[in-house]
């Protein structure tokens, strides 16, 4: 009985992949506008969230986990079933969507953790807040919109300030998007700002 409902399955999972490979740029996006760009943009932290738009690169990676740079029966599989949730051999929507959702948390809470880190390490004086000079030597690219993330002009960048600053720069891309195109994005699609300043 299974084994007449492989070709079904199998059709499924690349009608499911390809629905993925389409979204696969969403995942980082949506969570980058909390978590500011760190210096260099590496793989991982905030400011490289361009990486997933590419070829759906970092959806292949999270599939194929012996990292051999192609997808076993195996891995499709594995990646299969930790998506059907209700196991029925069957991805719905709502099982793509909660994956994505899930995908978004735990992307957002590393890139937090990474700024995080960066943060403390460029806060030389450990006030918990950042002035020009600490953000120029260890959040270059923060550094970039320091006076438009400085809310009170104060000197100072907190990391309250620089949450709130990339949260306003992602609704006003948004709105953006929105008026160039005359329709609303799809949910989960529009692009971040980027805080390279470029």
């Amino acid at each position: 009985m299974q084994r007449n409902h492989k070709p079904q399955i199998l059709k499924q999972f690349l009608a499911a992949s390809a629905a993925l490979l389409v979204a696969g740029g969403a995942f980082a996006q949506a969570s980058a506008p909390a978590a500011p760009a760190a210096p260099g943009g590496q793989p991982g932290q905030p400011g490289h969230h361009h990486h997933m738009g590419h070829g759906g690169g970092m959806w292949m990676k999270s599939i194929d986990t012996d990292g051999d740079g192609a997808i076993s029966k195996a891995e499709a599989d594995a990646w299969f079933n930790k998506l059907d949730t209700n196991r029925d051999g069957k991805i719905d929507k709502a099982e793509i969507e909660a994956h994505r959702k899930a995908t978004m948390a735990e992307r957002h809470a590393s890139m937090q953790a990474a700024f995080d880190e960066k943060f403390k390490a460029a806060d030389k004086n450990g006030d918990g807040a950042l002035t020009k000079a600490e953000a120029n030597a260890g959040l270059p690219r923060l550094a970039k919109r320091f006076d438009q993330l400085d809310a009170n002009h104060d000197g100072k960048l907190t990391r309250d300030e620089i949450r709130a600053g990339m949260e306003k720069m992602h609704r006003d891309h948004q709105r953006g998007d929105r008026g160039q195109r005359g329709s609303q994005p799809a949910p989960g699609t529009p692009s971040a700002p980027s805080t390279s300043g470029g």
